[in-house]
């Protein structure tokens, strides 16, 4: 309800309740802002880039179908009623290109409102966020019924996954931390697994380094672990 402005600030306040987020408290992260960083399940600037194509380009004389939005426990789905003009494919939607308004009007509203940096950025503006946090590239769908953006989770490291992948209890619990903090050192580790030794606990972090799960970042006296970003053969 409420105007556009209204609906895109809304709407991605009733997103972000639904995805969670987990805070780094590094070095880095304070220098750079004398803040804890927020890491959230997907980039909030994919998150808004996607609410606003939705808003900008949707069909609003369609009143049978509604944008919607639907969050899964390992991906986010974003539809509006609204397919790509005639001649325009998703491929051509990923380089640089002219933009292709619905609804110019709306879309001037918007830009003259500073929520949209460039006009036919959009989508790159997502595909370019989601890789540099490491996530999956995100599927694009266009039909008679409109047009679909979906995202998807870093599947490794959900409980039900690293569960399968035959981590110990510790080990998971680790893993639980890190996801949480952004990341565990030695030092953390020894406080959640104080009944073994340190080179047991060492051998623990090794092994979800060589799995691909948390990479060593630091000199070894201040070494701490973070969660490993997705690359290619890295699934």
């Amino acid at each position: 309800s409420g105007n556009l402005i209204q609906q895109f600030t809304r709407a991605e306040e009733r997103v972000k309740s639904f995805i969670d987020v987990r805070y780094e408290i590094s070095a880095d992260a304070m220098q750079e802002s004398f803040q804890r960083k927020e890491i959230w399940d997907y980039p909030l600037l994919a998150i808004r880039e996607a609410l606003l194509n939705a808003l900008i380009h949707r069909d609003y004389f369609n009143t049978d179908i509604q944008t919607q939005i639907r969050v899964y426990d390992d991906a986010i789905r974003f539809h509006n009623p609204g397919s790509l003009p005639q001649g325009i494919t998703i491929e051509m939607l990923k380089t640089e290109h002219y933009s292709f308004l619905h609804n110019p009007l709306i879309a001037k509203i918007f830009y003259l409102a500073g929520f949209v940096e460039r006009y036919g950025s959009g989508i790159g503006r997502i595909v370019d966020a989601l890789a540099e946090a490491g996530l999956p590239e995100p599927e694009f769908q266009s039909d008679s019924f409109g047009f679909i953006v979906r995202m998807r989770k870093d599947l490794r490291f959900t409980e039900d996954s690293l569960r399968d992948a035959g981590l110990n209890k510790r080990q998971l619990q680790a893993m639980s931390f890190a996801r949480e903090s952004g990341g565990i050192t030695a030092v953390e580790y020894a406080a959640i697994a104080p009944e073994v030794s340190e080179k047991t606990r060492y051998r623990d972090l090794l092994d979800l380094v060589h799995r691909g799960l948390l990479e060593a970042v630091g000199a070894k006296k201040g070494r701490k672990y973070v969660l490993a970003r997705l690359r290619p053969g890295n699934t």
